[in-house]
């Protein structure tokens, strides 16, 4: 089933792979004939031709059948329109290449690998990723600026003090940030290793329990682990019971200390952190007396309201439904900081984070492994919901300029186009790697 996953892969945010900006297209002498033709073919299927019964080789179309692949194919140009032409094709040997397939809306990147032998059918075929169709810095920004509802970007070179930034819209703003505040409790891991306070081999027990996204809400309960692997899960995949743990496990008053050292303007808004059981539980309509008291507590009264409601928070009383309908409370119950805020952040994490740190960052990037090929050092983490979308980078070039990049989307009024956001944050990034 390797083909199966990795093609529909590309249709889930956040799995989209980083491509580069479309690349020279070679000659015809460097081209395999067998290659060109079957470069012709899969722009004819990205089409909606249907022509799987003499393109793919048995064990593609048994991993993919044919509905299945035009199911997805179609999906892809729900998001990015028709496949319009070949941009480029890049040979890595006579029966392997990547293709540049240029969409009414994006250009996508698709590795495809042949038999050796005739009639040379497409073996493997993976859609890879999109970036925007945007030709300079200046255009990217100006997309993302004019996307509905409201943005907020900041790139900022790190290393020396008081350098421009790149590129701003709203730094100041004040954004729903979703998982990105998990920034936070892994940057006062580090400070607590770093400190000699834990080691990142530290067993703890697992829980309290979250609902998805991530892996440990279901194993057993109790189960013993590692703080290194707890912060693993919460980065890489943003699992929630690994973060609620972490939270259980570190404490509000050290969370409130690393949200003030790491430079958020109003450490208040993250006092207390909640946990994300206790963010959602608090957005359904059953828990609507506590919701309304909580918010109108200042931080001090917060946290001992969340202490006297923890165990009413349950699991039981979340409805997945009204999760991932629309957006809920995303200007009230979330957690929230300006992009300049998530930047000092990252700058924090330049400046002071261990090496094991840094690499639990740079496991995912969240967008892709191709851009982390393009880069000396990528750490990635991002964040979702219905109505909040946040892409947070920590970037080295192979020059050695050091960057802090966030893109932040929010509105509360309707759910957000994500393919939108995601082809745009990689053309932005592949530029800023050639600057």
């Amino acid at each position: 089933m390797r083909f199966l996953y990795v093609f529909a892969l590309c249709l889930l945010p956040f799995s989209f792979a980083l491509i580069a900006s479309p690349a020279k297209a070679q000659t015809q002498s460097d081209i395999s004939n067998q290659l060109s033709a079957r470069a012709n073919d899969v722009l004819r299927l990205l089409q909606g031709e249907e022509i799987e019964a003499g393109v793919f080789d048995e064990n593609f179309r048994n991993a993919v059948p044919p509905a299945q692949f035009r199911a997805l194919t179609a999906q892809v140009r729900t998001q990015h329109g028709q496949a319009v032409e070949i941009a480029s094709i890049t040979p890595r040997n006579a029966n392997s290449a990547i293709l540049k397939i240029r969409y009414e809306k994006a250009i996508g990147t698709v590795n495809i690998d042949l038999e050796n032998t005739p009639p040379h059918r497409i073996s493997g075929l993976l859609l890879t990723g999109f970036e925007a169709d945007a030709g300079s810095l200046d255009d990217v920004i100006a997309a993302i600026d004019a996307l509905p509802g409201r943005q907020g970007l900041l790139i900022q070179p790190l290393g020396t003090a008081d350098l421009p930034p790149v590129a701003a819209i709203d730094p100041d703003g004040r954004y729903a940030i979703a998982s990105t505040f998990k920034l936070y409790i892994l940057a006062e891991l580090d400070r607590a290793v770093r400190a000699g306070e834990r080691q990142w081999s530290d067993v703890v027990q697992l829980g309290p329990k979250s609902h998805p996204s991530g892996v440990s809400q279901n194993w057993p309960d109790r189960s013993p682990v590692t703080l290194h692997t707890l912060a693993t899960l919460m980065i890489s995949i943003s699992d929630n019971s690994a973060t609620d743990t972490l939270i259980r496990i570190i404490g509000q008053k050290k969370l409130a200390g690393i949200v003030k050292a790491a430079g958020h303007h109003d450490p208040d808004e993250l006092r207390p952190i909640l946990m994300t059981r206790q963010a959602s539980a608090l957005k359904m309509p059953v828990h609507e007396n506590r919701r309304d008291k909580y918010l109108a507590a200042d931080p001090t009264e917060r946290e001992r309201l969340l202490t006297k409601y923890d165990r009413a928070l349950t699991l039981d009383s979340i409805d997945p439904r009204i999760l991932t309908n629309k957006p809920n409370f995303i200007n009230q119950l979330e957690w929230f900081a300006t992009p300049a805020d998530i930047v000092r952040l990252l700058a924090y994490l330049h400046k002071s984070a261990s090496a094991d740190t840094r690499a639990i960052l740079a496991i995912n990037p969240g967008i892709g492994q191709d851009a982390a090929r393009k880069w000396a050092y990528f750490g990635y983490k991002g964040g979702s919901e219905p109505g909040v979308l946040a892409y947070n980078f920590l970037l080295r070039s192979k020059t050695g300029k050091t960057y802090a990049v966030t893109v932040n989307w929010n509105n509360e009024e309707q759910s957000l186009q994500e393919s939108e956001l995601l082809a745009l944050t990689t053309r932005l990034i592949n530029l800023l790697g050639e600057e």
